[in-house]
């Protein structure tokens, strides 16, 4: 009876011991999470001048970065804002940011794979490469699934879903993986939660500019690391998933409409522009689709590419007209 008596005893004490270890732990995890929260919201300031920069209101466009980075709007706010100085210099991409106003844009599965592939995970020494994207259902839900290669000393294979959610406190967009497999049989989720070596933080190197944090298994990215420069900035209020895609809502001030009986359009608005040699104090260019029976293709990368095959209508010393075709 003594003898089990011990021990019963000794099991409790055990007991009580990993659940005091485990606490600890646990807080331990929980303070350095609101560490790394914190250095990654303190890494999001970034001095930019005091002007308010230059107003672009879109109006049925598929704006392009690149080829597979680009987003379709039916209706876009956004201020270009110099990071020195007072004028916009559109030929110098590093130059300014874009601060999106109120504003929603769609990014279908393809686009997302782009912004993976040459934004968001494409830094030195990054682990992941190779990524393909799909939207799927699982459990009756829209869910981002992501294929691709980790490096954990060798390249293997790896597929998992995740649910995207917008985080208002760190102004992020979260891919919460709910499942997760290895060399395409392989489940991992569990080992990735509950063993140090594998977990994510761990497996993705996090890049330079503080664009991407790994919280557990959230990944959360800052809008400026979804796009190439121009850097993107905004309050993301929302993001939902139908068929045509991911629909990412930003918060902030409307800009107000050109005066023009125009379906696709973009139009810049105040402050100080450059492109080129050509230079405006109080910018005022309205740059309309040549064919506008379909959404309007433009590229801020490639805009001076397009000027030799489009119409300039020079009215008066104060605003320009462009009609230009799609890129």
């Amino acid at each position: 009876m003594g003898w089990l008596v011990g021990l019963l005893l000794a099991i409790v004490l055990a007991q009580s011991f990993l659940l005091f270890e485990q606490r600890t732990a646990s807080k331990a995890t929980e303070a350095q999470s609101a560490k790394l929260l914190t250095t990654f919201l303190q890494g999001d300031t970034t001095q930019i001048s005091g002007t308010s920069g230059v107003h672009i209101r879109m109006q049925n466009v598929r704006f392009k970065w690149s080829d597979k980075v680009y987003i379709d709007t039916d209706n876009i706010a956004v201020r270009a804002v110099p990071l020195q100085g007072s004028t916009v210099d559109f030929d110098d991409l590093s130059s300014f940011h874009l601060a999106m106003q109120q504003s929603a844009v769609v990014i279908r599965p393809s686009v997302l794979e782009g912004m993976f592939n040459e934004s968001v995970f494409n830094y030195p020494g990054s682990k992941l490469r190779d990524l393909k994207v799909t939207l799927t259902r699982s459990d009756n839900e829209r869910v981002v699934a992501v294929k691709g290669s980790v490096n954990v000393g060798i390249w293997i294979s790896f597929a998992m879903t995740t649910h995207l959610a917008v985080d208002t406190k760190t102004n992020t967009l979260v891919m919460d993986v709910d499942h997760l497999k290895v060399l395409g049989v392989l489940p991992v989720l569990h080992i990735v939660k509950t063993w140090k070596p594998f977990h994510l933080e761990n497996l993705i190197s996090l890049p330079p500019n503080k664009s991407l944090l790994v919280d557990g298994t959230r990944l959360m990215v800052k809008p400026f690391g979804l796009f190439p420069p121009p850097r993107v900035d905004g309050k993301m209020a929302s993001v939902t998933m139908d068929d045509n895609g991911i629909r990412l809502v930003f918060a902030g001030t409307p800009i107000p409409a050109p005066e023009a009986d125009a379906k696709n359009y973009v139009y810049l608005k105040g402050g100080s522009s450059q492109f080129g040699h050509f230079r405006m104090l109080d910018t005022d260019i309205l740059i309309l689709d040549q064919r506008p029976a379909d959404p309007f293709v433009f590229s801020l990368v490639h805009y001076a590419d397009m000027i030799p095959r489009s119409r300039i209508d020079v009215r008066d010393t104060r605003s320009v007209r462009v009609t230009m075709p799609d890129f």
